[in-house]
């Protein structure tokens, strides 16, 4: 009896050894997932750590956060691959973004677009529903060395448009659906073009209160290939 009880309990433990390794290993994914999530933020939040969003651009994120987990990415090319993706300022860990800026730097071979906004917010103050549309103008500079080309425009509201004029080319305005597929609009190095931001205060999107509506700009300067600017505002009856 002895001996089948031991024969038992050795099938038994290698029975559950699988398991075990199973719930260590989704143990440490799922620390690893919050170590990362940490160290970086949502595109468009400036208020906290991606771990602690879940807002729809903090979900898209984590997602392609967690696919590269899943197929064994390491951390430190994870960091970059977001970084690639989304933006650098993303990265929150100040060490790790020099890190990851000077990996693209070199890998732009010193030539690359630098796409800069100013401002990158503006503040309409306290504001009426009665004042109808407010148009604000961002200066748009490419401030690099090679050709900055910029190929979607996007609002964060149906309340918002948007057109982009370089030179003497203006674009078709543009709304939550952004630029249609094959637009761009292309910045020489040291030029700069004018975007402009029109907010329809009248729209029934815009509520009694505080005012937030994001403009983002999709691009091929490889340290912001995601460049976003803010109006904000009180809006009052």
């Amino acid at each position: 009896m002895r001996i089948y009880h031991r024969v038992f309990l050795i099938i038994l433990f290698f029975a559950y050894l699988p398991l075990s390794s199973q719930f260590v290993f989704a143990q440490n994914t799922d620390n690893l997932k919050l170590d990362i999530y940490s160290k970086l933020r949502d595109r468009r939040c400036t208020t906290m750590s991606l771990d602690k969003c879940d807002c729809p651009d903090a979900r898209e994120m984590k997602a392609y956060i967690d696919a590269l987990i899943e197929t064994g990415v390491s951390k430190d090319e994870i960091f970059y691959k977001v970084a690639k993706k989304f933006s650098l300022n993303t990265i929150l860990d100040k060490q790790i973004k020099a890190q990851v800026e000077a990996r693209l730097i070199k890998e732009a071979g010193g030539k690359r677009p630098q796409i800069v906004l100013e401002p990158s917010s503006i503040n309409l103050g306290q504001v009426s529903k009665k004042q109808g549309k407010i148009e604000k103008v961002f200066k748009l500079y490419n401030k690099g060395t090679a050709k900055l080309i910029i190929t979607n425009i996007k609002v964060s509201c149906s309340c918002v448009t948007t057109s982009l004029t370089v030179g003497k080319n203006k674009s078709p305005y543009f709304g939550t659906q952004g630029a249609p597929s094959g637009w761009q609009a292309v910045i020489e190095p040291g030029q700069s073009g004018e975007l402009e931001v029109i907010v329809d205060l009248s729209h029934p999107a815009i509520a009694i209160g505080k005012l937030i509506r994001d403009i983002n700009i999709t691009n091929n300067d490889i340290i912001n290939p995601e460049v976003s600017v803010r109006i904000e505002g009180e809006v009052k009856e």
